[in-house]
């Protein structure tokens, strides 16, 4: 097995195979040397390994105070977006209270690889795993780190996710919709308690009608499956959520069958579709919002497009297109891998939630992080636990700030609402469930990896295999 990452998180791009990253900065690069510097000088003073101190609170503030060294901000009172002290850094007791609230956390965006489908030759041209890890891992290791039993690991046992929900992918690649209803069943078996669920994943133009996520299949994903709501994407094979003959037949079974929450990927164009990235900006809510207000409309990734796409960069498209259709309580933004890839710049992290939350409101933000081509989401837990919006960010942009409310609706409560969760019961079923009581019997033992590609090179690799997808897609 290869040696330990070094940091508690990357400190750069990670994609989840749906882009191309680009390479880790100059800056980034010097982030990852200095925090290797600073938690060696601080676990040698507590009498640790450095793999001891990073998976410590007081590592992971350690990794807090580089990145406001290195890009120049406060890390102190009302102007820090990652407050942190010295003693923090240094004491891992005290670092414990920046992530000391417990809030109900709700993932909506989880996925894993079926790896006896997708066996380990399949993943074999691509490194998932922490892109600094030189030595090297074997092909059937790669895939037992995509596999169902890490992602339990990772999300269940190394984590504060309560409730995951397995989101679906396009053609089922590389997680049938079966293996979705598999996962969930398995989590929740070995729970005790309900802490999956599954979405029915819709192409409502698929080429093939018989396929496992053409729309034909809703009524068996739904009755027989148990799904709890849709996932599509528009940039697979060509449509857009407006479209009266192909959406609208979707949203009206969704409607018949009992759903009425419709995830849909926005923006992140690239290996999902070779599709114009026209498909995947959000230009087609106003409409299908407007015409069909009894659904919930959650736009996975907040429709982030990638520096230097033509669609323009971050969020802008999605922002512009809320600004134009006015009012809409029923849409949401999902958060997905634009938070997790946003905290390396702390700023950038902190305008995505003030232009989120200004444009929506924090009750329209759900929790998603795109594991576990991230490892582990506690790491965004903790971050997105101690985060806050400077009152100069605020008086500058007229973004509102972020309370510990807030907060909690975005880690769970927003998403608990919409999928009929009543918390507090669920709490007292987790609390005395099986995994929470591996989770306090063994304790976090976080892998610190990341699995999905974290530069151009890898991501080529990965789109040079479009042809063998192919072959599982037919």
């Amino acid at each position: 097995m290869p040696r330990d990452p070094k940091t508690p998180f990357p400190f750069h791009s990670v994609s989840n195979g749906e882009w191309c990253p680009p390479p880790p900065s100059k800056l980034q690069r010097a982030a990852e040397k200095l925090y290797v510097e600073e938690s060696a000088k601080r676990a040698k003073r507590l009498g640790l390994t450095r793999r001891e101190f990073m998976k410590t609170a007081a590592g992971t503030a350690t990794a807090f105070l580089v990145l406001n060294r290195i890009h120049g901000l406060s890390a102190h009172a009302s102007e820090a977006v990652l407050p942190v002290t010295a003693e923090q850094c240094d004491d891992p007791e005290a670092a414990g209270e920046l992530f000391a609230s417990k809030p109900f956390v709700m993932d909506v965006q989880l996925h894993h690889v079926d790896t006896e489908t997708f066996p380990a030759d399949f993943w074999g041209f691509l490194r998932f795993y922490h892109p600094d890890d030189a030595s090297g891992l074997s092909n059937a290791e790669k895939a037992e780190l995509l596999s169902q039993a890490n992602f339990v690991k990772e999300v269940f046992v190394e984590s504060e996710t309560a409730v995951g929900v397995l989101s679906g992918v396009p053609n089922g690649t590389p997680m049938p919709v079966a293996t979705m209803k598999q996962t969930r069943d398995l989590v929740n078996q070995m729970a005790g308690s309900e802490r999956a669920l599954s979405q029915a994943m819709i192409e409502p133009n698929h080429s093939n009608p018989a396929a496992p996520t053409a729309l034909s299949t809703m009524e068996h994903q739904v009755v027989e499956n148990g799904a709890a709501a849709i996932k599509c994407y528009t940039g697979s094979y060509d449509w857009y959520l407006d479209d009266e003959a192909i959406a609208y037949p979707m949203y009206q079974e969704a409607q018949r069958l009992g759903l009425d929450v419709i995830n849909v990927h926005k923006g992140f164009p690239g290996q999902v579709s070779q599709a114009e990235e026209a498909y995947v900006t959000t230009r087609d809510l106003e409409k299908a919002t407007r015409d069909w207000p009894q659904l919930k409309f959650v736009v996975y990734h907040s429709g982030y497009f990638p520096t230097g796409s033509a669609q323009g960069d971050g969020i802008a498209g999605f922002l512009a297109d809320i600004e134009s259709m006015g009012p809409r309580p029923n849409l949401y933004a999902e958060i997905g891998s634009t938070f997790a890839n946003s905290i390396f710049q702390p700023e950038q992290a902190a305008h995505l939630l003030g232009q989120l939350t200004k444009a929506l409101g924090s009750w329209r933000i759900l929790w998603g992080t795109d594991s576990v081509w991230w490892g582990s989401p506690q790491w965004q837990i903790n971050v997105l636990k101690a985060l806050q919006i400077p009152e100069s960010m605020q008086e500058a942009y007229g973004y509102p700030p972020l309370s510990e409310r807030d907060k909690a609706r975005i880690l769970g409560r927003n998403a608990a609402r919409l999928y009929g969760i009543d918390i507090e019961a669920k709490r007292c079923a987790i609390d005395a469930d099986a995994l929470t009581a591996l989770r306090q019997r063994e304790g976090p033992n976080p892998s610190h990896r990341s699995y999905g590609p974290a530069s151009p090179e890898q991501y080529a690799k990965l789109v040079a295999h479009d042809a063998r997808v192919a072959e599982f897609k037919a």
